[in-house]
């Protein structure tokens, strides 16, 4: 608040009793004159000295200029009191209106921050919206070839992004290579293989070298910018790493319209939505990489299960049987006692094909089967095949324990002689009763006589 200047001014009491004295001082001179006049004197001075010093009525009216000037001053005292407190009274109101218009000022200027506040909050909430419906985009997709360009689209349509380019380096880091973009020039650098040199000329480069976000508010002042002609329309830029822990494998790169497009906000939450880009692509691969192991187990898998099957069935007697309506027979293999059309369903296990369900009408062979009948056929034909898988899974391991016991029990024959020449009959013994019809000779013979 202002302070009022300070001047020296006469007060009311002073200048009421100074009135009050002068006024006080006409009492004796007007009764002077008139004693002198009821007397017949002559009016001068000697006169009116000698009246005023030889008449004591007159002394009792010299007192007059104090007496008012004592009143007047009083009454001056009261003035000073009053106009005091009206002073007091307008510095009290000058000071209510200064706070008054201060605190609308403090009230103007908080309600704007509150604003402010608000649209910052509610900018946020609607990045955040944004980064939650990114992020059900990525959920949505589980291959690179539809993950990539679902996030530049998502990112691009949700944040208003001019451009939004995803670059992933090669696998000596050198380049960083452009694979998914959403506007119409970044398609046109993917259509000729854009790539960038980690660490050269560009924000890019910078950002895939440095593994920090870089920020060009105005690209035509920023001497880390490097002028595309794809994008003739950018005047802000952003590009933020894309890794794992410290390990950059590509960077997120998102352009703008506008000048000083991107606050300290959007660094962090841009930043945060880059490392969520950042796992769905490791969780991509990861996912490509486990599929591409998977199906070379299953190729494996079927190649040795078709072979086992192949082995397992040249060992076997021929294995065709048909039901007649009345009874289940064997038929032979060259033989083919089934009628003519019909329903065939392959018995496949792991995608091996290891036989053949066939169907065929008893009288009618133009007979249609319903879509029951071919349910009850294709579920049969299912259980067949695993039943089948596992007759011969029993029927391996019940030959692999066989083959162990009478390994055990050559070994437990053989294990406790230590003479040479019983040992070698005790295991010619053994083994010629376990494979019948085979004749066996144990021949000892050394590397060097081998040699001679």
């Amino acid at each position: 608040m202002d302070k009022k200047p300070t001047h020296t001014r006469v007060s009311e009491t002073q200048r009421y009793t100074l009135i009050g004295a002068v006024f006080g001082f006409l009492f004796p001179l007007v009764g002077t004159s008139l004693r002198i006049l009821v007397s017949g004197l002559p009016l001068d001075l000697p006169t009116m000295l000698n009246t005023q010093l030889t008449d004591p009525i007159l002394w009792v009216v010299d007192t007059a200029p104090l007496v008012l000037a004592l009143f007047a001053g009083y009454a001056g005292r009261k003035q000073d009191m009053l106009s005091k407190a009206n002073e007091e009274l307008s510095d009290r109101e000058h000071e209510l209106k200064i706070n008054q218009l201060t605190l609308e000022q403090r009230v103007t200027e908080r309600t704007a921050e509150l604003e402010n506040a608000n649209q910052r909050n509610m900018r946020r909430s609607a990045q955040f919206e944004s980064i939650a419906r990114v992020a059900r985009t990525i959920r949505s997709s589980q291959t690179l070839e539809t993950l990539l360009p679902s996030i530049a689209d998502s990112i691009s349509e949700q944040f208003g992004f001019y451009h939004v380019g995803i670059f992933l380096l090669d696998n000596s880091k050198e380049y960083a290579i452009l694979v998914a973009a959403n506007s119409e020039g970044g398609k046109r650098m993917l259509l000729r293989n854009h790539r960038l040199l980690v660490g050269g000329t560009g924000i890019v480069g910078y950002v895939t070298k440095s593994g920090q976000p870089r920020v060009a508010l105005d690209v035509g002042q920023d001497s880390a910018y490097f002028n595309n002609p794809d994008l003739p329309d950018t005047h802000s830029e952003i590009a933020l790493p894309l890794r794992v822990s410290t390990d950059v494998f590509g960077a997120l790169d998102v352009q703008s319209l506008e000048i000083n497009a991107f606050s300290q906000e959007d660094v962090s939450i841009l930043s945060a939505l880059a490392d969520q880009v950042s796992i769905a692509i490791q969780n991509a691969r990861s996912l490509q990489q486990a599929r591409e192991a998977l199906a070379q187990v299953e190729s494996s898998s079927a190649q040795t299960g078709k072979q086992q099957w192949y082995e397992f069935i040249e060992q076997q007697p021929e294995g065709s049987y048909i039901f007649d309506g009345i009874d289940a027979k064997k038929i032979s293999q060259t033989k083919n006692e089934s009628p003519a059309g019909g329903l065939a369903i392959p018995l496949t296990l792991r995608g091996v094909r290891i036989g053949t369900l066939k169907l065929s009408a008893a009288t009618d062979i133009n007979r249609e089967w319903t879509s029951d009948e071919i349910a009850i056929a294709r579920a049969t034909a299912e259980r067949t095949a695993l039943a089948l898988e596992n007759a011969r899974l029993l029927q391996e391991a019940q030959k692999r324990a066989a083959k162990e016991r009478a390994v055990g029990q050559i070994s437990a024959r053989i294990g406790n002689l230590v003479n040479l020449e019983n040992l070698l009959k005790t295991t010619i013994q053994e083994l010629g009763s376990q494979l019948p019809d085979t004749e066996i000779a144990i021949q000892l013979t050394s590397e060097k006589l081998q040699g001679k």
